[in-house]
């Protein structure tokens, strides 16, 4: 207890000193679900200078849309017929956390703070005892970003839901014990990958990782599961956790030289998109038509997969979580938002001024590009809006078994302990239109992938789903795409015959062997292979 009072006294006085404003939408009701969104990629903070003001950038209108998908999935609990909670409003507290840790920790100490003391920064003096206004907190999308909140729910005992955050770590109850998540853990999207190339038949790969709870994890996984199957792997490399914010160092062109050295069948990129944007790049920039595997963090990327000349970097295989549709999403944001506004839809509006007529105007060069909705409605996913759909039914769900409702009534009230409520949450078996949710022992869903395939055939990319794999199973991929890509001989496998007088040797850090002249004294009459 003394340590818990020394933590809130610390944060109290991070908090009253720090004079940052960050987005944040609100709502009132009569229980309060938190959202956590990075609608902004990126601060300004920087390895070289110090900041003593954050400030947010790189606007993401996926992220503002997801943000969006929350309030939506809330206004349709609070006025479906009949009533899921009867005499019961929901109402929702969400901020912007621009992908950064710190800003997310604040975010989510003001979420905890008590309901009957608003003008307190933090936590109350009686804390945990006290019942904090939210009672779950739904985000966020970065493992790393996420494991840092879930450290500080579970002292409180809020249910944390996150939409995108894979990292195999989150499973650890006994670190995160109030985490679960309405995506499959990296743990299944590593197996998955891990069978795709086996399915292909192919016999080496490289993987790029990154120095965070995503990338490292990940390639770990990645690793072990290669080793169990006797795929070679050419080479790991581990990204700095500043790397797309400092290209100024020779990291990017290290990386560019052992790719295009590399006799790997298979590039595994297992990092954020804004790392894997540099990377790819760098392919398309020197023609290195590779095969390429996206994991869930960028195999969807607008920004990666409509880069010019994106076909000169080669094939891309993907993994998604499975997608879905939020019922009627899609007409809400073309009804420009069905005429409602909050914060941050009024955020965005400064962002992207609706168009007048559907046509964009530009006057001067000072005017900022503008957007019709049914545009801005195309950037709508299909993989996290829909995990952040099922997060709010999640909660509504565990909120009707805690407060024993029916289309009548509910017999308890508001007055309930945010753990109360997560015991609950944690115990639901249902189905959300044809999604079957339930979580097992460590927070995680039984919820599998869409394979993902870049057609680059035509003159714009499109992104196809080509199989799926579902945790504990075996891929189911085409017969046909089998076929086709396992192959013996490719200009990267190790399958290749040797011209006589030659014989094949493995040499170092290299998966295949490669021809060599034979040794003195011995010989080969015919071809080697």
């Amino acid at each position: 207890m003394f340590l818990l009072c020394l933590f809130v006294s610390i944060m109290s006085t991070f908090c009253s000193h720090s004079g940052e404003t960050h987005l944040r939408a609100y709502s009132h009701g009569d229980i309060i679900i938190g959202g956590l969104f990075p609608i902004h990629k990126r601060t300004n903070r920087s390895e070289s200078q110090f900041h003593e003001t954050l400030t947010c950038n790189s606007y993401d209108l996926k992220a503002f849309l997801q943000s969006q998908v929350m309030i939506y999935a809330i206004r349709e609990i609070n006025q479906r017929t009949p009533r899921v909670l009867p005499n019961f409003t929901i109402g929702y507290d969400i901020y912007d956390t621009c992908g950064d840790v710190s800003i997310a920790i604040r975010a989510t100490l003001q979420l905890l703070k008590n309901q009957s003391d608003p003008q307190r920064c933090l936590l109350p003096q009686d804390f945990p005892s006290a019942l904090p206004e939210t009672k779950a907190v739904i985000g966020e999308w970065h493992s790393e970003v996420s494991v840092a909140v879930a450290r500080i729910v579970a002292l409180s005992s809020v249910a944390q839901i996150s939409y995108a955050s894979t990292s195999e770590q989150l499973s650890r109850k006994f670190k995160f014990p109030t985490f679960l998540r309405t995506i499959s853990s990296d743990e299944h999207q590593t197996k998955a990958i891990a069978k795709l190339v086996d399915k292909f038949n192919w016999k080496s790969v490289a993987i790029i990782g990154s120095d965070d709870e995503y990338g490292k994890y990940g390639s770990d996984n990645l690793e072990q599961n290669f080793r169990n199957m006797d795929i070679c792997i050419e080479f790991t490399e581990i990204l700095p956790g500043s790397f797309s914010q400092n290209t100024s160092t020779n990291n990017l062109a290290k990386l560019v030289s052992k790719i295009n050295s590399s006799t790997a069948e298979a590039i595994i990129i297992f990092t954020k998109e804004t790392n894997v944007r540099l990377i790819i790049q760098k392919a398309i920039d020197y023609n290195f038509n590779r095969t390429w595997i996206a994991s869930d963090a960028w195999s969807t990327s607008p920004s990666i997969f409509a880069l010019p000349g994106i076909k000169k970097a080669g094939e891309v295989f993907g993994f998604i979580s499975m997608r879905n549709e939020v019922p009627r999403y899609k007409d809400y944001v073309i009804s420009n938002f069905n005429n409602t506004t909050n914060r941050i839809i009024e955020h965005h509006w400064t962002h992207y001024p609706l168009c007048s007529n559907h046509v964009a105007q530009s006057d001067s060069q000072e005017s900022k590009p503008c957007m019709n909705l049914s545009s801005l409605a195309e950037y709508i996913d299909d993989d996290v809006s829909y995990n952040v759909y099922l997060a709010v039914q999640v909660i509504v769900e565990g909120l009707r078994r805690l407060l024993k409702c029916n289309n009548h009534g509910c017999t308890r009230d508001s007055k309930f302990r945010a753990s109360e409520l997560f015991l609950e949450i944690k115990e639901v078996n249902f189905t959300v239109n044809t999604t079957h949710i339930f979580f097992d022992r460590s927070g995680n869903p039984s919820l599998g992938y869409d394979i993902l395939y870049w057609n680059m055939a035509q003159s714009k990319t499109l992104i196809q789903t080509i199989g799926g794999y579902w945790p504990n199973e075996e891929i189911k991929i085409s017969k046909d795409l089998v076929r086709k890509y396992n192959v013996t001989v490719t200009a990267y496998n190790c399958s290749k015959t040797c011209q006589a007088g030659q014989e094949l040797k493995k040499q170092s850090k290299r998966c295949c062997s490669v021809c060599v002249p034979c040794a003195n004294g011995e010989f080969s009459a015919k071809n080697e292979g």
